[in-house]
């Protein structure tokens, strides 16, 4: 019994000590970030200067957290957050069609694959 116990509180702390605590944004946070990044994608016009997918995949779910912590501005932050989806819809189709994957998923998606 006295194993087991010992297990489970190692098995807990392991689990607890490698995960980063995230808070919620501040509202200063918020505002800062989404001006720059919305002026970050608004000055791209698809030349490639962005950071790469998971950065922008964290900014994007930033401004769904920034809608919470600041209601007065939700629309800002649902537009620049589809502004991101954009982005990454238009990165996610170039490489469907660099590797010529683009027609077999229209054959897939008519065919009601989905």
């Amino acid at each position: 019994m006295k194993h087991l116990l010992i297990l489970a509180v190692v098995l807990t702390t392991s689990l607890t000590v490698g995960q980063d605590v995230q808070h919620a944004p501040t509202v200063a946070q918020c505002q800062a970030d989404q001006r720059l990044w919305l002026s970050q994608m608004e000055s791209d016009h698809g030349q490639g200067s962005l950071p790469a997918y998971p950065v922008i995949d964290k900014w994007k779910w930033e401004m769904d957290d920034c809608m919470s912590v600041d209601p007065e501005n939700k629309v800002r932050y649902y537009n620049t957050e589809s502004e991101v989806w954009v982005v990454q819809t238009a990165r996610t189709a170039d490489f469907l069609k660099r590797h010529q994957m683009w027609e077999t998923f229209l054959e897939e998606d008519a065919a009601g694959k989905r």
